[in-house]
C-alpha cells in the first residue's frame, strides 16, 4: 500500500476533522492577509492621492497669496508711474534728470510687469470701460455712435489679472441731440 494512504487510512475520523479545520484556518488566513495587503496598497495610494492634491493646492495658495500680499505696493507703483509720468515732458526740468527719471520709471514698470501688471490706454473713438477707466470730463457730441465712448486719455491705466491697480483717466463723449442740430444750422450759415 502506498504511504500516503497508510497515513490516510491510519488517521480517525476526528483527526480528519481537525485537519480540514487547520486547512480552512489556514486557507481564510490566507485570504485575509491578501485582503490586508490588497487594503495597505489602497491606503498607501490613497494617502499618496492626498498628499498631492494638497500640495498642489498648498502650492497654487502660496502663489496666489504671494501675488495677492503685493497688490498694494502694486497700486502704489503704479499710481507713481501714471502721476509722475509727465515729468518726462516738463522742459523745467533739466535734461539729466528727466533721462533718470525715465530709467525709474522703466525700473517701476519691470516690477509691475514682474507681477502680471500692464499699463494700458484706450484708444480714441473706443468703448468706455467702466471698472478700467475714471472719467475726468465729458465732450457733448451731436454723433449717436460715438456716445460713451473715448475723447481723450489723459492718464494711462493699469491693470493685473483683469483688475484695475489704478484706473484710466479719459474724457468721454457724450450725445446731446442739440449739439448736432448747432452744428448742422453753423454749416447751412456758411
Amino acid at each position: 500500500m502506498d504511504t500516503q494512504s497508510e497515513i490516510v487510512a491510519e488517521e480517525t475520523p476526528e483527526q480528519n476533522t481537525a485537519t480540514a479545520t487547520l486547512e480552512k484556518i489556514l486557507e481564510l488566513q490566507q485570504k485575509n492577509s491578501r485582503q490586508l495587503v490588497q487594503s495597505l496598497r489602497e491606503n498607501v495610494n490613497f494617502q499618496n492621492q492626498v498628499r498631492l492634491g494638497m500640495q498642489k493646492e498648498l502650492d497654487v495658495l502660496k502663489e496666489q497669496q504671494r501675488g495677492e500680499q503685493f497688490t498694494p505696493i502694486l497700486k502704489a507703483i503704479a499710481a507713481v508711474c501714471v502721476e509722475y509720468r509727465k515729468m518726462l515732458t516738463d522742459e523745467s526740468i533739466s535734461r539729466r534728470t528727466r533721462r533718470t527719471l525715465k530709467l525709474l520709471f522703466e525700473e517701476l514698470e519691470d516690477i509691475l510687469s514682474e507681477y502680471d501688471a500692464e499699463v494700458f490706454t484706450s484708444a480714441v473713438g473706443e468703448s468706455r470701460r467702466p471698472l478700467l477707466t475714471k472719467i475726468v470730463s465729458t465732450v457733448t457730441t451731436g454723433d449717436k455712435t460715438l456716445h460713451n465712448k473715448i475723447a481723450r486719455s489723459r492718464r494711462p491705466g493699469v491693470t493685473r489679472n483683469g483688475r484695475p491697480l489704478y484706473r484710466e483717466f479719459v474724457d468721454v463723449y457724450v450725445y446731446d441731440a442739440a449739439a448736432g442740430s448747432k452744428k448742422s444750422e453753423l454749416v447751412r450759415s456758411e
